[in-house]
Parts: structure tokens; C-alpha cells; sequence
């Protein structure tokens, strides 16, 4: 539960990952299950950002 409660404090505001760390243990990591892990979590944290600048009242398309 600890990995849990610290996953989702990582991903409360998206701005704050560094979501290149992501996107390189989602290439560069050994274990092909953490592979898939990282990959997921620069998907979802990259959709959130996306979401976020989308919403603004600024956002034009």
C-alpha cells in the first residue's frame, strides 16, 4: 500500500513528474514488466497535461 499512496501523491499534479525519467525507463528498463509500467504512466501523465491545456478557457481550436 505504501507503493500505492506514493504513485498517486507522484501523480497529483502532473506538471511536477519529470516525464522524461518516464519516458526512459519506459525504453531503457531491463524488466519488460516495469518497461510496460513506465510506458503507462508517461501515457497517463501525459494525457492529464493534455486534458489540463485543453480545458483552459484560452485553449482555441
Amino acid at each position: 500500500m505504501k507503493e500505492v499512496e506514493q504513485i498517486e501523491q507522484l501523480l497529483v499534479d502532473p506538471w511536477t513528474v519529470d516525464i522524461q525519467g518516464l519516458w526512459e525507463q519506459a525504453l531503457h528498463n531491463p524488466d519488460p514488466d516495469k518497461r510496460k509500467l513506465f510506458d503507462a504512466l508517461h501515457t497517463y501523465v501525459l494525457d492529464k497535461r493534455q486534458e489540463q491545456i485543453i480545458n483552459e478557457k484560452k485553449f482555441v481550436i
